[in-house]
């Protein structure tokens, strides 16, 4: 298989994932939830926030608070503490519609669910499609 063929099947097994993680995510809570189950079939050990930790090196571990944020990190086999460490973040709660409190519409014979954007969408970058 050529290296073309190779770099296009891993961008579409990526885009793929992406895509299922997305579909079983469609709010923090879901978003949250996916990634725990990813962690730990990764080895990642949960912890409570709340506890004291014992941590070692060469271990994986995350934690979650509310059920909508969700922290995980490792420890490498040559850390020692004030050698620093590095951080990736991102975050589960922005842009989504949420279900109004009052939401049901009927229009044109059609009951609907009103929603509300929570987050700030970037939807002018739609408005050529």
């Amino acid at each position: 298989m050529s290296e073309i063929a190779i770099s296009t099947l891993l961008r579409s097994t990526c885009a793929k994932e992406c895509l299922s993680f997305i579909n079983s995510s469609p709010s923090p809570f879901h978003a949250v939830s996916t990634c725990i189950q990813k962690l730990k079939k990764s080895g990642f050990q949960q912890i409570s926030e709340r506890d004291t930790w014992k941590l070692e090196r060469e271990k994986k571990y995350f934690f979650t608070r509310n059920r909508t944020t969700i922290i995980a990190f490792a420890i490498g086999g040559k850390f020692n503490c004030g050698n620093g460490f590095q951080v990736v973040a991102a975050h589960t709660d922005s842009p989504h519609p949420k279900i109004k409190p009052v939401s049901a519409i009927e229009s044109q014979g059609y009951l609907q669910v009103g929603v509300e954007l929570y987050g700030g969408g970037l939807w002018h970058t739609w408005f050529d499609r």
